[in-house]
Order: C-alpha cells, then structure tokens, then sequence
C-alpha cells in the first residue's frame, strides 16, 4: 500500500492528471471528477426560495412528511444537472457521496434531522437498478452518514411494481404513477413503529413518490417522516 500511495499514484496522476469533467480544467481535487470552482457554481436553495416554499406546501398538504431540506436548486442545462447525470448514468458515485456530504452539513444545524433514527434511500425497482447497477440514492447516504452518523437502512423499502419516469407527468400523473409502488420489507416491519425517518433522494419536484413510501412507514407507525435531496426542481 505505502509503495502504491508514494510511488504508483504520482506517476499515475503525472500521466493522467485529474481533470474536471464538467470544465475540462486540471483539478484540485483528487477523489472527485468536479472541481471545487465548477462545485460552487450550484445554486443554493434556502427555505426562502418560492420552489422551496411550493414543494415544502404539497407534502404539508398530503400530511406524510413533517419537513423538508435541501441544499440546492435544480436548474435546467446548469453545472448541477450535468452532476446529477453523471451519478445516476455514468457510474460517477463519488459526486453521490459529495452531495450526501453536502445534505449532512445542512442537516447539522436542525436538531430533529440530527436525532432521526435512520437514513432510508428512495428505493429504485429491482429491474432498474439491475440495468443501472446501483441506486445513486444509497450514495448520497452514504456521504449524510459520514457527517451525521445516523444508520442507513437500504432495503427497508421495497418498490414492487415497476413504474415509468416521473419527468413528464404533471403532479396528479405522478401521484398516481406510484400509488401503491413500495412496500415496507417485511423484516424490518417491527423496527419501523416509534422510529423517526430520513428520506433521502437526489431531486425533489412534486414529492410525489416521497410522499407515498412516507406514506407506508407511517401506516406501520413511523413516528415521523423527513424529506432531504440534493436539490429541488421546479
């Protein structure tokens, strides 16, 4: 390992320099493909923000989930969807821990998130992530978890039925898309009840499917529901 990190490494690096993916430009950092100048182009999102206070609206409305966080806003052709793209279909799953990093800072000035009892990544169905190989959502639990040590629970939620993307349907399609689309896996039914919930996912827009896994844990006794993303889309 010593002859790995002091000779092998350098010489790998001197060859092939890390590279941002996004600017093309030599990057400082190592460990992630997007540099630190590209990173702070993502547009911050506050509690303040209309998209915010919109989505922050539905779930009140519905009644699942208590509150929400979020760190950025979701725009169009912007250096975040390109991120977002590349952790979901390239394989890029170190931006998937940075953002979770970025979702536990946030979380550590709000005392209920800190206290919450688990982590649950928004589950992907079973064919999916088969053709993906894995649900970008665990990774950004796993980047929460390394700030906030709250446990992850990735299997908790089952998805069972198959349903198409949410991106073109407006908020009624989208409620009806995943109607009665997770389940609560049946060993982890007796851990549920008291417990509080973290849902972890990489873009709010309606909350629609956050809502409806939200919606199984409550009927198990969940005590209370949170929301956190990435970011939040209009």
């Amino acid at each position: 390992m010593k002859f790995l990190n002091y000779i092998i490494h350098p010489i790998i690096d001197f060859i092939y320099p890390p590279v941002c993916c996004l600017c093309q430009r030599l990057s400082e950092r190592k460990e992630l493909p997007v540099c630190s100048s590209c990173w702070s182009t993502f547009t911050a999102v506050s509690p303040a923000n209309p998209t915010w206070i919109e989505i922050k609206s539905k779930f009140k409305n519905r009644g699942n989930v208590d509150d929400i966080l979020s760190c950025y806003l979701f725009e169009p052709e912007g250096n975040l969807q390109e991120v977002i793209h590349l952790l979901k279909y390239r394989g890029m799953t170190s931006l998937g821990v940075q953002l979770g990093r970025d979702i536990g800072d946030a979380m550590s000035g709000h005392p209920e998130l800190v206290k919450a009892d688990y982590l649950v990544p928004v589950p992907l169905h079973k064919r999916k992530k088969r053709e993906r190989g894995y649900n970008q959502s665990e990774f950004l639990c796993k980047g929460i978890n390394q700030i906030i040590p709250i446990p992850v629970v990735p299997s908790l939620l089952k998805r069972i039925r198959y349903t198409q993307t949410q991106t073109h349907l407006d908020l009624e399609e989208r409620i009806l898309n995943v109607e009665d689309a997770f389940i609560v896996h049946g060993t982890f039914i007796p851990s549920v009840e008291g417990k509080s919930f973290i849902m972890v996912d990489d873009v709010i827009t309606t909350g629609s499917t956050i809502d409806a896994c939200a919606s199984q844990l409550l009927s198990h006794g969940a005590s209370k529901v949170f929301a956190v993303s990435a970011a939040l889309a209009q």
